[in-house]
């Protein structure tokens, strides 16, 4: 499919004394091919990293389990709205640069340490600059091309008073490894220890039209069935849902059963930020992949309503995102099981889309034979399934309307 668009990550990774994988620095990248960090604006930049690592490349796939280090400036720690959508147990806001600690910069600081974020904090001398930050600080990263050689041996032991981790930073040689280690560096971090990878995937467009009701939606306190209701325009929408809620643990897979569960899970306060992360850094889709979107609405609502003389609850919903997500490879460019890997979907929904098995395996298999103009194996389906030509013409008529207000939206 020509158009898609793409979505990159860089991470560095951070050892511990004995060489043990710590955690990730999550660095921007505009390119694959790119080396180094190139923005104009940080705050930009910074929501570009979150909002690629939870609803592009994953938290589970990036991080494998271990800490986030996101680099974070004044901006980005005032409006926090984003920033909590990560799970603060395994999150350190790195501090991007030395900044002014104001009481209210401070305070907003305070308020995420409560949560459980970690912060992380550029140490150089004098030592009496970091005074403010000390008593917030779980790390301290000392940038080796900053501070000199000979300063180290004074400012380094100094910092040890605390029970601060202390991270070496642009660690480049051996020597500079055994030194580190010699001072009493509890991490380090450089192209010695691991250059920085870039991540990439394909970026699925959303809706902004749909993204925009969903929020209008929360803030006039719109039921769950509407908000189901609404995200069910979008097939996009609903993967990343599925995507962000299940990696939501940052590694510890949480079974979601329904599309309806997920947004039970999120909770409103959380899905609102969730939606505003995502109509300031993700763009609507291609023409081309449009086309997809509306072929994946159109098959979902078919399923959802075919489904509705034999299925209920839960298992209806379930019918939607089976038809819905049947699309992925296509969108995605990837095969089922790569597509739908960090999604926990119930057996069945998985069952259907990988081997076209399970109860919803058939259904799907009579949605892709309509789609294809194959009246025989439809009839065959049909009679297999019990399933009239009123029921299929109720279906199609619904599923075309439910691509009309896609569209409308």
């Amino acid at each position: 499919m020509s158009g898609l668009s793409q979505a990159y990550l860089g991470r560095q990774p951070i050892v511990g004394r004995e060489g043990e994988l710590l955690g990730y620095e999550l660095l921007y990248r505009a390119r694959a091919t790119d080396d180094h960090a190139c923005f104009d604006n940080e705050h930009s930049a910074s929501l570009h990293v979150l909002s690629t690592l939870l609803h592009d490349l994953g938290a589970p796939q990036v991080l494998a389990g271990r800490q986030a280090f996101i680099n974070v400036g004044a901006e980005s720690l005032r409006d926090a709205g984003a920033l909590v959508l990560l799970n603060p147990r395994r999150t350190v806001l790195e501090l991007s640069h030395a900044m002014e600690p104001d009481a209210d910069l401070l305070e907003r600081i305070r308020m995420l340490r409560e949560l459980g974020f970690g912060l992380a904090v550029p140490a150089a001398p004098p030592l009496e600059s970091l005074a403010p930050w000390l008593p917030l600080a779980t790390h301290l990263k000392v940038d080796l091309q900053k501070v000199p050689d000979g300063v180290l041996d004074v400012f380094v032991p100094a910092l040890r008073y605390g029970d601060h981790i202390l991270v070496a930073e642009k660690v480049e040689t051996a020597a500079q490894a055994r030194r580190c280690l010699e001072l009493g560096f509890h991490a380090m971090q450089g192209w010695h220890l691991g250059r920085p990878e870039v991540m990439g995937s394909v970026r699925l467009g959303v809706g902004h039209g749909v993204v925009r009701r969903a929020l209008m939606q929360l803030a006039a306190g719109a039921t769950p069935a509407e908000l189901e209701a609404t995200f069910k325009l979008d097939a996009a929408l609903c993967w990343r849902l599925l995507r962000y809620t299940a990696a939501s643990n940052f590694g510890m897979m949480i079974p979601v059963d329904s599309l309806a569960h997920a947004l039970e899970l999120v909770g409103t306060r959380r899905l609102g930020r969730w939606l505003q992360l995502l109509l300031n850094t993700v763009e609507e889709p291609s023409p081309a992949a449009s086309t997809l979107m509306r072929a994946a609405v159109f098959r979902g609502r078919m399923l959802e309503m075919v489904g509705a003389e034999y299925f209920d609850g839960t298992d209806g919903d379930n019918l939607f995102l089976v038809g819905a997500l049947s699309m992925l490879p296509a969108m995605l460019m990837q095969p089922m099981t790569a597509a739908i890997s960090s999604l926990a979907l119930p057996e069945p929904v998985a069952d259907a889309l990988t081997m076209r098995q399970g109860r919803f395996g058939p259904l799907l298999d009579l949605a892709e034979a309509l789609e294809s103009g194959t009246p025989e194996r439809v009839e065959a389906l049909c009679d297999t399934l019990t399933i009239s030509s009123r029921t299929l013409a109720r279906a199609h008529r619904s599923a075309q309307a439910a691509v009309q207000e896609a569209a409308l939206a």
